[in-house]
């Protein structure tokens, strides 16, 4: 059962690379005009932004110029992008006494740590075995809006592409969430600050 879970972790990020793999070439055009610009960092107003309210259970605010995108990620309850700017960012969650319970049974469960603190290690397992040269790096963030939670940069390359990541983990009443913000190649200095005022948005309804 363990290694299902993992495996399945593992497949769920794959699909996920396969769809940045699909577009790669559709975007190196564009990456050529744009290389001046690629190191400077993205600077948007408050009223750059949109507002996404995802059913009763959380909303999050992204940049206007992100659109829905159907086929980012199939588990995924939020997936918008703009893959011109090479801009993605998607939010998964999944039931946290499932998730507790799963970890426990299998003794993969810290209970000296949070929820939260055990979901981040989980993740970051999963992506150490999906991303080749695989490299994180903690933020020192415990909350996002009264929640708990963690944030973190990684740094990995997938069937030759670069890519970077900041992904936040939050801890609700009755979910997990992973807020997981990605581009690839030159891309991550002009958006880092973009991806981590996102996942700052998150606030549970």
């Amino acid at each position: 059962m363990k290694r299902v879970v993992f495996v399945l972790v593992s497949l769920t990020f794959l699909s996920l690379f396969g769809c940045l793999q699909m577009i790669d070439g559709a975007n190196k055009a564009l990456k050529e005009v744009n290389e001046n610009s690629a190191d400077k960092s993205e600077s948007l107003s408050v009223n750059s932004y949109q507002t996404i309210n995802i059913d009763s259970l959380y909303s999050l605010s992204l940049p206007d110029y992100m659109k829905f995108y159907e086929n980012l990620h199939p588990e995924a309850s939020l997936k918008y992008a703009n893959i011109y700017k090479e801009a993605y960012t998607i939010v998964i969650h999944e039931n946290k006494e499932e998730f507790i319970d799963t970890f426990k049974a299998f003794d993969e469960y810290d209970i000296d740590l949070s929820p939260v603190e055990n979901y981040a290690l989980v993740q970051k397992r999963s992506f150490k075995e999906t991303l080749t040269d695989f490299k994180y790096q903690d933020y020192g963030l415990i909350e996002i809006n009264g929640q708990p939670a963690r944030q973190i940069k990684m740094f990995g390359t997938v069937d030759g592409l670069n890519a970077s990541y900041v992904v936040a983990f939050v801890e609700g009443k009755d979910n997990m969430y992973m807020i997981l913000n990605w581009t690839v190649g030159r891309r991550y200095e002009n958006l880092e600050n973009t991806f981590e005022y996102i996942n700052g948005t998150f606030e549970l309804l």
